[in-house]
């Protein structure tokens, strides 16, 4: 494959798009410089040539302009597989159902695991040896211990189901934030480490990073949230959390999250051998407005 190819396929994967405004703006420069150059050539050369000969010259220049517009993105703008951040954002809040396992780095056994369905409207969590389920169409919370085949039921309050469906809108505690707008002066940033994809095959890893002040001493603590995003998928695959004191130098490993995404009768399944049928019986269906992006 010679450089014209690769050229080609370089701009192809770039999906740039101009609006119509600006190709009339850039035409019309173009006009004009060239007509001064024109202008400049031998009085000799009759008008009927120069259209043809300016439509060359434009064909020229949008050839160099998109060599250009490859070298700003190849070596100093953001590549257009990249993902932003907003756009992770956008993916999780549509994301209907979803288990986050969640364990500490020298465990074996994870501190929890949660299930959450958009769908069914649950969310159920795993914790040491006890079950939780919010089952909120039907407004109640179902605790079981593992142990044990009873099961405890407490009806919700209307504040109860107020803070669940909020938990729920926080995108399953997955990511830091629960709006883009709430992080502070983070930066995000793609982690070019052959070491840290390899931990996970498949993925592009990605790093944000902000400080907290601790406002009863002052301290200023560094967090770091790391997330692997799944090539095939367009999901986040494993999330790790880190934090550091202003004064140290390397961040301390805390946790670190495997994230799956189970179908709606599989959850069905765990909560029905969990509960019984009873949480899994049809509802009225609620209505749920489209995920508006933050």
């Amino acid at each position: 494959m010679n450089s014209a190819d690769n050229i080609e396929r370089a701009v192809e994967q770039l999906h740039i798009t101009t609006r119509a405004e600006t190709d009339k703006h850039i035409l019309d420069d173009a006009f004009v410089v060239l007509e001064k150059s024109a202008q400049k050539q031998s009085p000799h050369v009759g008008r009927s040539v120069r259209p043809k000969t300016l439509r060359i010259r434009i064909a020229e220049l949008a050839a160099v302009a998109a060599v250009i517009l490859v070298i700003f993105a190849l070596f100093f703008g953001k590549s257009a597989t990249d993902v932003g951040l907003g756009e992770i954002y956008q993916v999780i809040g549509a994301v209907e159902n979803i288990c986050i396992t969640t364990f500490e780095p020298v465990a074996n056994e994870p501190m929890q695991v949660e299930w959450v369905s958009q769908t069914l409207n649950i969310d159920m969590f795993r914790i040491g040896k006890q079950l939780v389920l919010w089952d909120i169409p039907n407004k109640v919370k179902m605790t079981k211990y593992l142990s044990s085949d009873s099961v405890k039921t407490q009806i919700l309050s209307g504040e109860m189901l107020s803070k669940v469906k909020q938990a729920a809108v926080q995108r399953f505690g997955l990511v830091p934030f629960s709006k883009i707008s709430d992080i502070p002066g983070a930066r995000w940033t793609r982690l070019e480490d052959s070491e840290a994809e390899a931990a996970v095959s498949g993925t592009k890893v990605y790093d944000l990073t902000w400080q907290e002040t601790n406002t009863a001493s002052g301290a200023i603590k560094l967090r770091k949230w790391r997330v692997f995003w799944d090539r095939d998928t367009n999901l986040p695959k494993r999330t790790e959390w880190y934090s550091k004191l202003q004064s140290e130098e390397e961040y301390t490993f805390e946790t670190f999250a495997v994230v799956t995404y189970p179908t709606e009768s599989q959850i069905q399944v765990l909560i029905r051998n969990a509960f019984g049928s009873a949480p899994t019986q049809p509802r009225d269906p609620e209505y749920r407005g489209t995920p508006q992006p933050n």
